[in-house]
């Protein structure tokens, strides 16, 4: 039997439309075989209709077109036989519903006996609901003449856990022939030998980006919280005690901003993933109503009518939608300006829902939800070259608006459609609703803003004046206000309630000028990891969403990991001789940390410095002699990214903008002077790319100029990491593809594609490519993976990961949302030419070649001359170790009673996880002495290479 593979991807062609058939909501059929996902996949039992049973038609009028045969088989005594003569239309079969895995690759395979014709075998994914998400197929034409096996293989997408594999006869061909042996199996990649570690989650917290506010019916007060980080975590308390009633995670969020109180107390609550829960505060449930309402899948902000209806503001449609709880509907108000693909903000008035939005057009709409009618409000002319309008609230008659990256509150009279004042450095996300207070002698009706610094203003809506109040922030946002009831003493009628992004909450009192602040017990989460890097000393550190903000420091030796105050969202970081430089979100932060003294955030790093011209995350970094090369992601809704040249000591900066036309930075090497750097077509958040493929770059630093630039990847939009082998080779990794590019003839040499994943989502941070060992090893299409340079045969290492990190013993680090693993490769040693085991008296000399000691007992001194090599396992030597110019030495568990002398060896030292009573002492040896991150025990002194061991 002949055999044929075929790789179909997400991006193949498909003649099948996505609504050709309703979605199956299916449970996952029982397998056949070992690995074989499909039951009845030889088709031996056949129901009453003729059809094998398990499988039915895609469309009624396939029934026809498939039948039983007896007459040849290549499995069993039963094929299916399939009949489609009509050039107009397909006709498929499909069995039940099989369970994924997101991200794992299958194989689809067919026995095939073919007369004439085309079969285009066909998978649909399916999401929790049924839904099909994706389709890939792929046609195969069999040639007559006896039966020959087509394999294709397919990648589950995100959000898929069921599949139906379709047999399938293409709509334009016709096709005659039996089937057999239908397979839908797993692919098992080839792994890496090793073991992995969970190291935990270094970086955790609670950090809420909004908070809602609600009672349940006897009137305790409840405070909503989503601890975002990966998954999040979603936590009702007590606002006035703090005391945690409930709480419940949210996988496939990391951040939450939109909460919505209605008249009936229930809040509404959307994530930065398009899930829309609602909370019931008698209950105390969160139930899940909705997932991403008309493709909108980042909810920013929320807000309840009078009538109970909610309004979320959304990304990227740039809409506003709302749900109407009492008739259980959705509705799509619409783009709200033409061009952003952000809705950041919304305030609520009646009928009238406004929104502000960026990032193309920093402008307020006015929506009347009754007629759809949408009006602009234009920003002052000199605010109108923001990004986004980020924070709106109504209060009485006035309209509360706060553009970025300005600090100044705009103030609109929605009597006199005018601005009519602007306060300035203020702290969104929203202001107070207004209040009619009294504390300060004089009765006034006034809503509260938050203060750059710290400090809190009371602004009256009606004379515009503004004086100091008691409640203070700390300079922190307020995450939603509410007007409640609180059972405090000195706290009578309402009192305003908010809350920072640390679960506090604050209430002040608008009669008698007292507040309080109580921290919560909200549920923290692990942050999600957003970078990895190696530091001077060969440790790893992690950065992320850490709040208060913050930069984890991981052991080498033990994994343990430190989490030091200092940088907040980390994009980027790279040694530096003994620094380290670590690039930051928002703003293009850098900090230098000098390695060699203790962290003391402020002192070491002392204070950051910014790369400025419209740059917002540095992503890539490479030592280049004596600067730093720095590859940045520009602002919200533009395109094109700058390479800096940042001089750690002096704080001096060089700035490129734009290198290559409307394209970023993303990946950098360094090699005899020059820059060589990786591009990607994506520029800030809310901006579609102008160019398609990503491009590799070299920069001469002496000159300021571009001196070559290629697409090494055709097709390809994003050269993610890049790295220079031992002899100079420059190697670079795309998505999918791995390529050699040779500096000297200019030219890509080599190529090798790997995956076929889809690229075309915004992305600058989590795909690296490393030099190590004499290997490739790198991180993309969710695979940490290794990579023979010879024959270029790749090894998974594991899968669903993010991020890489090479530590100086070897080890690999990676994270799976918040949590960080790590992983030490098996070890390798030379091949034993001798084995000792079990007992041996006296001396033992090794003269050449390699003696291993396994589960041995040495009764004696051992030597090792000039180029020989040992290694012990599991055993002990009674009496001294010496090893003079030997080539391997390597003691792993090993107990060795008397003097340990090492000199001289050309190859490997390592002694791991082994007892030492007596003296330990290495010198002149070519490698390092190791200890493969397990500590001896040494009872002696320790000196020359081996003094930290």
């Amino acid at each position: 039997m002949r055999h044929r593979r075929t790789l179909i991807t997400l991006a193949s062609l498909a003649t099948l439309a996505l609504a050709a058939a309703p979605a199956a909501a299916a449970q996952p059929m029982a397998a056949d075989a070992a690995g074989n996902l499909l039951g009845n996949a030889s088709f031996e039992e056949v129901g009453p209709e003729g059809l094998p049973t398990g499988w039915s038609p895609l469309w009624a009028s396939s029934a026809a077109a498939f039948s039983s045969d007896d007459t040849d088989a290549s499995d069993g005594e039963r094929s299916l036989r399939v009949l489609d003569d009509s050039a107009e239309a397909g006709v498929g079969l499909r069995p039940e519903a099989v369970a994924v895995t997101a991200g794992e690759t299958y194989e689809f395979s067919l026995d095939l006996n073919f007369a004439s014709g085309t079969l285009q075998p066909t998978v649909y994914f399916l999401d929790a609901s049924g839904n099909r998400i994706a389709q890939p197929s792929s046609a195969v034409s069999p040639a007559p003449g006896g039966w020959v096996t087509e394999t294709v293989e397919v990648t589950a997408p995100e959000g898929a856990v069921l599949a139906e594999p379709l047999i399938y006869s293409s709509v334009g061909g016709t096709a005659d022939g039996l089937i057999d042996n239908v397979g839908f199996t797993a692919v098992v990649p080839d792994v890496a030998d090793g073991v992995e570690e969970d190291l935990g989650e270094p970086i955790g917290g609670v950090t809420n980006a909004g908070a809602g506010y609600t009672e349940n019916a006897e009137g305790r007060d409840i405070g909503l919280v989503v601890a975002g980080g990966s998954p999040s975590r979603f936590s009702a308390v007590d606002i006035v005690t703090g005391e945690l009633l409930m709480s419940q995670t949210i996988e496939a969020s990391t951040l939450t901003w939109a909460y919505a109180t209605t008249p009936d107390r229930s809040v509404y609550v959307a994530t930065s993933s398009g899930e829309v829960y609602v909370f019931d505060p008698d209950a105390l449930t969160l139930t899940l109503i909705a997932d991403k309402p008309f493709g909108e899948r980042y909810f920013w902000e929320g807000q309840s009518n009078d009538a109970g209806e909610v309004f979320f503001a959304t990304y990227p449609g740039g809409k506003v939608v709302s749900y109407d709880p009492a008739a259980d509907e959705w509705h799509d108000h619409g783009v709200v300006v033409e061009g952003n693909s952000y809705v950041r903000s919304i305030a609520v008035d009646g009928d009238y829902v406004y929104a502000g939005g960026g990032t193309a057009d920093a402008v307020v709409v006015r929506l009347d939800t009754t007629t759809g009618e949408k009006v602009r409000i234009e920003l002052p002319a000199e605010y109108r070259d923001q990004e986004f309008v980020y924070d709106l609230s109504v209060a009485g008659d006035l309209l509360f608006a706060r553009p970025t990256p300005s600090t100044d509150v705009l103030v609109y009279s929605l009597t006199e459609q005018a601005w009519v004042d602007t306060i300035p450095s203020g702290v969104g996300l929203e202001v107070s609703p207004a209040v009619r207070t009294v504390d300060s002698g004089t009765e006034r009706t006034e809503v509260l803003i938050p203060k750059i610094g710290g400090g809190m203003i009371a602004y009256d809506v009606d004379t515009y004046e503004r004086r100091d109040v008691s409640i203070d922030l700390g300079g922190a946002s307020a995450r939603g206000w509410s007007l409640q009831e609180v059972d405090l003493d000195g706290f009578p009628g309402e009192s305003l309630v908010t809350a920072t992004s640390k679960a506090v909450f604050h209430v002040w009192n608008p009669q008698t000028g007292e507040t309080r602040s109580m921290r919560s017990d909200a549920d923290p989460t692990p942050f999600l990891i957003r970078s990895l890097g190696t530091g001077p000393d060969g440790d790893v550190w992690a950065g992320g969403y850490a709040s208060p903000p913050g930069i984890a420091r991981v052991d080498a030796e033990s994994g343990a990991s430190e989490l030091l105050s200092g940088p907040g969202q980390v994009e980027g970081m790279v040694a530096h001789g003994d620094d380290l430089v670590i690039g930051t979100y928002p703003g293009s932060w850098l900090y230098t940390y000098d390695t060699t003294q203790p962290w003391d955030n402020g002192t070491n790093p002392p204070q950051r410095v910014s790369i400025g011209h419209g740059q917002d995350r540095p992503v890539a970094m490479a030592s280049a002699g004596d600067v730093v090369a720095i590859g940045s992601v520009p602002d919200y809704g533009q395109l094109g990214g700058a390479l800096t040249l940042f001089d750690p000591e002096t704080g001096d900066m060089e700035v490129f903008e734009e290198l290559v036309a409307d394209q970023t930075i993303i990946s950098l090497a360094y090699r005899d002077g020059l820059i060589y750097g990786g591009t990607g077509i994506w520029g800030g958040l809310g901006i579609d790319p102008s160019t398609t493929e990503g491009q590799l770059f070299v920069f001469d630093p002496a000159s300021g100029e571009v001196t070559f630039q290629t697409v090494p990847v055709p097709g390809e939009e994003n050269v993610s990491g890049l790295t220079f082998d031992a002899d100079g080779n420059l190697w670079g990794m795309t998505a999918n593809e791995l390529f050699r590019f040779d500096p000297q003839t200019l030219e890509v040499v080599e190529r090798q594609r790997y995956f076929d994943v889809d690229d075309s989502a915004a992305y600058w941070t989590t795909r690296e490519l490393f030099w190590h060992d004499g290997k490739l090893v790198g991180q993309t299409a969710s695979r940490l993976f290794e990579i023979d340079p010879e024959t270029l045969e790749m090894t998974v290492v594991q899968t669903g990961v993010q991020n890489l990190a090479i530590d100086r013993l070897g080890s690999y680090y990676y994270n799976r949302g918040g949590t960080l693993y790590r992983w030490i490769p098996a070890q390798v040693g030379p091949e034993c030419e001798q084995t000792v085991t079990g007992t041996h008296e006296g001396r033992l000399d090794i003269t050449s070649g390699t003696t291993c000691l396994t589960d041995a007992e040495v009764d004696g001194p051992v030597t090792v001359s000039g180029g020989a090599s040992i290694v012990v396992t599991d055993s002990a030597i009674t009496g001294p170790l010496r090893a003079d110019g030997a080539t391997d030495v390597i003691l792993r568990g090993a107990e060795v009673t008397g003097p340990v002398r090492i000199d001289g060896s050309t190859g490997e030292v390592v002694i791991a996880g082994s007892t030492i009573v007596g003296p330990l002492f290495c010198a002149g040896n070519a490698t390092p002495p190791t200890d493969e991150g397990q500590s001896n025990t040494v009872d002696g002194p320790t000196r020359g290479q081996c003094a930290h061991l």
